[in-house]
């Protein structure tokens, strides 16, 4: 057996989420009855859990394959023809048997587009929401870098003993018609970058303040209402 990490591409909103569900379609069931069909029948580790109706741009799985699929370029070929439309793999590549898709993992970034235009072609991959001042979220933003304890950034049910993260860069891009809101982090909890993002349009539309963003980082529950998830994309993922 050869173990193999491969970074794809998929539309989350047909889907619930990431981890395998009974009798419900998501990403890694999809993954998993598309690798049997081809008689890989290891079991498909991410590199994170994304919610309902969350995308990626570059998420990470990683699966044991037998040797007859050794071509990669050829195996890519093939299991992208089975997962047209909605999923794609953008890379295969071998990875050490001590390879984790998700542990292994050094720096997480994700994405979560602004659409400045209503566009119905626009809604499955952004949330419309006209920014009224984007110096504003700027410094919000900046509010969350470093090491602090996002726990009540966090949706209940999350994984993990710990709520303490570090967010290495926030910031705040124009690309034509779009905002997009960029975190770079160690790790983010259950929906922590929805209601990051969240809290961030409530002070742009003047209901809340700076200060009250503060108030919520150090432990005082404010505002716990996430962005939609059809804007967030699981952006980047660096070993």
């Amino acid at each position: 057996m050869v173990k193999v990490a491969m970074r794809i591409a998929y539309l989350g909103g047909g889907f619930f989420g990431f981890q395998t569900q009974k009798n419900q379609p998501t990403i890694c069931g999809t993954l998993e009855a598309v690798f049997r069909s081809v008689g890989i029948f290891g079991a498909c580790v991410g590199s994170g859990r994304t919610d309902k109706g969350v995308h990626a741009s570059a998420q990470v799985v990683c699966v044991e394959i037998p040797q007859f699929h050794r071509d990669l370029k050829k195996l890519m070929q093939i299991l992208n023809t089975k997962l047209f439309p909605f999923i794609k793999i953008k890379q295969i590549w071998e990875v050490e048997q001590g390879f984790h898709a998700r542990f292994s993992v050094r720096k997480r970034g994700y994405c979560y587009v602004l659409a400045q235009r209503h566009s119905p072609f626009f809604t499955p991959f952004s949330h419309f929401y006209p920014l009224k001042n984007p110096l504003l979220v700027q410094e919000a933003l900046q509010v969350f870098r470093g090491v602090h304890d996002f726990g009540v950034f966090m949706k209940s049910g999350g994984s993990g003993t710990s709520s303490i993260r570090e967010i290495f860069h926030a910031r705040l891009l124009k690309r034509g018609e779009f905002y997009l809101i960029s975190f770079w982090g160690n790790g983010f909890l259950r929906s922590q970058v929805r209601l990051m993002v969240g809290f961030v349009l409530e002070i742009d539309k003047g209901d809340l303040g700076i200060e009250e963003l503060k108030r919520q980082l150090q432990g005082e529950r404010i505002f716990n209402i996430p962005a939609p998830p059809n804007g967030l994309f699981l952006s980047r993922v660096d070993y």
